[in-house]
């Protein structure tokens, strides 16, 4: 059976010669599976392995050992399974953009979430730029990049900047680099990263001409984004069982669905599960629409999968109902809701935040801000008092 142990060296100097000490793994995080920060200490690791009947020895790119635990284990999986190797980094040690993304994401510890939007960002780079090799990458490629995600893909600033940011991370991993050696540097974007998102609401005017506009299924559907304040994917992986029809509640959780003849493993965004009620208008709507359930899902396709085109539904009632269609979005109807129950004083800011699920009050502040502007307007308070 071939040789598949990886090892960890550390190189260190005695009496002014270069000595290679054996490295013994510490004891991880029970949660994580990470080091401790006291264990994760910084300096000159190799790891090493037999490959054949030779001899392997390379250095950690990013000196520290749990940079070089990661490279262990990832080298660990390679020797395990050699048909699932995407990329072989060459002999010159030139780490390539393809490779280099490959081991990091391999190593990436962090929630499914967080590694998907790595996984994202990093993909699309790699469509993206004509370098090669990481060492390639400079910070015009960069902004350039960011350029490109806005004007060609669309993406809001935001978006753009949170992409660059994480191709920067890779980029000091596969570099070595520390803190502040990066392409770019967070604190550029401090003014895009802190911007209030725009807040766009629906009137009650356009409401009701929307609403009038729908079908049964459409008016069930958009009555719950519009009261529930529901997130898009929330409502499209809605099942009957998350419903309480009672209680008048709906548990928003990480589950597997079944999604045609397969299932689905599927989790809220950043993990914002939670309870949140809906008020008794809806009990019978739900009701008569769980009659004609044919599957598991409460908004399904016609083959039984989870419908993943609910927004070009709320297009097409807009344009059903006159209404310019690019206003229209999924999102607006949960800032409606929210600004809804701020403005008529009907929930406080604490429940607010529970019913959107999210996780501190500053996440709701541009709500709070929108509503206040509203009352000044309303109130007169802007337009009196002046001296000239």
């Amino acid at each position: 059976m071939p040789n598949r142990a990886v090892s960890i060296y550390e190189r260190i100097k005695r009496n002014g010669k270069n000595s290679w000490l054996r490295v013994e793994i510490p004891q991880r995080k029970p949660t994580t599976g990470g080091l401790y920060l006291k264990d994760d200490k910084r300096g000159d690791f190799y790891i090493s392995w037999y490959q054949g009947a030779k001899k392997r020895f390379k250095k950690v790119k990013f000196p520290r050992l749990s940079s070089a635990v990661a490279a262990a284990e990832g080298k660990t999986w390679e020797l395990v399974h050699p048909e699932r190797v995407k990329e072989e980094i060459p002999d010159d040690e030139r780490l390539t953009i393809a490779g280099g993304v490959y081991r990091y994401l391999e190593q990436m510890a962090g929630s499914n979430f967080t590694i998907k939007e790595h996984r994202h960002a990093l993909e699309e780079f790699k469509r993206w730029t004509s370098s090669t090799f990481v060492e390639h990458i400079t910070r015009a490629d960069l902004l350039r990049f960011k350029d490109y995600l806005q004007r060609t893909r669309k993406n809001d600033e935001l978006t753009g900047v949170w992409k660059i940011i994480r191709v920067n991370k890779f980029y000091k991993w596969a570099m070595g680099k520390g803190p502040g050696e990066g392409l770019v540097k967070t604190t550029e974007f401090k003014s895009v990263l802190n911007r209030k998102p725009k807040i766009e609401v629906y009137s009650k005017d356009e409401l009701e001409k929307f609403f009038r506009a729908c079908n049964p299924v459409q008016f069930v559907l958009f009555q719950l984004y519009y009261k529930c304040g529901l997130r898009n994917k929330e409502l499209a992986h809605l099942e009957w069982a998350d419903i309480d029809l009672g209680r008048r509640e709906i548990d928003i959780r990480r589950k597997r669905l079944q999604n045609g003849d397969e299932k689905k493993a599927w989790a809220p965004k950043h993990g914002s599960e939670g309870v949140i009620v809906f008020p008794a208008s809806l009990v019978p709507l739900l009701e008569d629409l769980k009659k004609n359930a044919t599957c598991n899902l409460v908004f399904p396709t016609r083959n039984r999968r989870v419908n993943i085109k609910l927004l070009d539904q709320c297009k097409l009632v807009a344009r059903r109902a006159g209404l310019p269609e690019s206003k229209w979005k999924i999102k607006s109807f949960r800032a409606t809701f929210a600004t809804n129950r701020i403005r008529n004083g009907k929930y406080d800011l604490a429940t607010v935040r529970e019913q959107l699920r999210h996780r501190d009050l500053k996440s709701i502040e541009h709500y709070l801000d929108y509503v206040k502007n509203e009352e000044l307007i309303a109130s007169g308070k802007v337009d009196s008092g002046w001296d000239v």
